[in-house]
């Protein structure tokens, strides 16, 4: 369960490009229009990285490519939502607060005291023989970087650094393989396709915890932006200057991107409505009969938009660049806890075949964590402000459940 009693959250319409010709960019291959096969994505998530990493470069890959012993290793969430590291040979595993990584967090809520295994696997490869659970909650939002120190217990005590680096959307992502061909994989990705178009370089591409396009890169070339159309699309203004961060190069979109909304304050009010939609008749001896249609389900969000004298101005960005992605019908994402991208899930529906919690659900606080997928179903907003300094502007918006 996510710690914060009111974490701030994200909206997110979905993605068209099929609006967009020509060559989009440039590194050494060109990406353009042919070189996607899919026009339309669930949100800019989905579109950027596919909700997960490409291969070799999610946390189950890579720690095996860093360790000394052990066959397999797997990383991921347990039906408790914890953090579970499991292996062939038996480890104990700690945080490297001591790294001097840019950005080192401890994302796994392990701690700075080794923690040992207890039991075997109890996902991912159900034959590996142990495994460590983290003691406390792992970080919701954007991961850039970590360091633990794991070292083997009996055998030949051998010990490495598992350092992760590059950057990602979320701990959840950093977990996904790419291609695993659940309901939440999209293979055909922004990533996928600019890693197939320079094959044998890491790249990365994701929206940070502000609602913001980064693309972290190693060896291949930077970007050059042949579409302004598309450059403007992820936020991107071309004036960006390219960071170096733990010897990835970083670029980072100058303006929110549209079609993103990450206000800087939770939620005020999120509560649901029921309608039971059904045609009755009444009878000839007085007594009714029914049509059911369906039962439809509607989260009532209320917030504030930050404004010109907040601590960051969506204002316009809302009327300009988020709003007119989504007309009434339209696709729209809410991610309830900002930095976990899994569905939400109630708890009724958690059973032997759905764990409570893993890398696609999360059922905690029945419900009211994880993404709601669904449709705007109001258009009509009067930004007012209620009082004379323009500061902030309450909003309220209706989403039918898909």
């Amino acid at each position: 369960m996510n710690p914060s009693p009111a974490p701030n959250f994200a909206l997110m319409s979905s993605v068209d490009i099929s609006n967009f010709d020509g060559t989009f960019f440039t590194r050494s291959s060109s990406i353009s229009e042919f070189s996607f096969t899919k026009t339309v994505y669930e949100d800019m998530i989905t579109f950027l990285n596919g909700r997960g990493m490409s291969s070799g470069k999610d946390l189950s890959s890579q720690l095996l490519t860093s360790s000394n012993f052990g066959t397999d290793w797997n990383v991921g969430i347990d039906k408790n939502d914890k953090v579970e590291i499991s292996s062939t040979h038996d480890f104990k595993i700690k945080f490297n607060s001591s790294s001097s990584i840019v950005g080192n967090t401890d994302v796994f809520g392990i701690g700075t005291s080794f923690v040992n295994t207890t039991g075997g696997a109890t996902i991912g490869n159900p034959l590996l023989s142990y495994k460590v659970t983290s003691l406390n909650e792992w970080k919701r939002g954007e991961v850039i970087s970590f360091s633990y120190n794991i070292e083997e217990i009996g055998g030949s005590s051998a010990s490495f650094v598992f350092n992760f680096t590059g950057g990602a959307q979320d701990l959840i992502v950093a977990c996904r393989s790419r291609g695993n061909a659940d309901i939440d994989d999209s293979s055909e990705c922004l990533e996928s396709v600019d890693i197939t178009k320079h094959p044998g370089n890491d790249i990365r591409w994701y929206i940070n915890n502000d609602g913001k396009v980064v693309c972290s890169y190693i060896t291949v070339s930077n970007i050059t932006w042949n579409s302004s159309a598309f450059r403007n699309r992820l936020g991107f203004t071309g004036e960006e200057t390219v960071e170096t961060v733990n010897f990835y190069s970083v670029i980072t979109a100058s303006n929110y991107c549209p079609g993103v909304l990450v206000p800087s304050r939770p939620y005020q009010n999120n509560h649901l409505s029921v309608e039971n939609a059904s045609q009755s008749r009444r009878s000839i001896g007085g007594s009714y009969v029914s049509n059911y249609i369906g039962t439809y389900i509607t989260s009532n969000i209320s917030f504030d938009v930050d404004a010109r004298l907040d601590q960051i101005d969506l204002y316009r960005h809302f009327t300009n660049n988020f709003i007119s992605y989504i007309s009434s019908g339209e696709r729209i994402n809410f991610y309830q806890v900002l930095g976990d991208s899994r569905r939400s899930l109630i708890e009724a529906s958690a059973n032997a075949e759905q764990p409570a919690h893993d890398l696609v659900y999360t059922s905690s606080r029945n419900g009211y964590e994880g993404r709601i997928r669904g449709s705007l179903i109001n258009s009509n907003f009067n930004l007012q402000y209620p009082t004379r300094l323009r500061k902030r502007v309450p909003v309220t918006i209706r989403i039918d459940h898909l």
